[in-house]
């Protein structure tokens, strides 16, 4: 269970890098970037979320 918050932990730091570098050197085509990004974020958090209840 840890190592999995962990790696998810990780993976939304690094999503949150990610979308923080796009929006800095922003140009039109980095939107779908960001947007997909973001859907991932909210998919991991929800997976999460159910791995915790059905662990807890």
């Amino acid at each position: 269970v840890v190592v999995v918050v962990v790696i998810v932990v990780i993976v939304v730091v690094v999503g949150v890098v990610v979308v923080i570098v796009v929006v800095l050197g922003s140009n039109g085509g980095n939107v779908v970037v960001v947007v997909v990004v973001v859907v991932i974020e909210v998919v991991l958090v929800i997976v999460v979320v159910i791995l915790l209840q059905v662990v807890l």
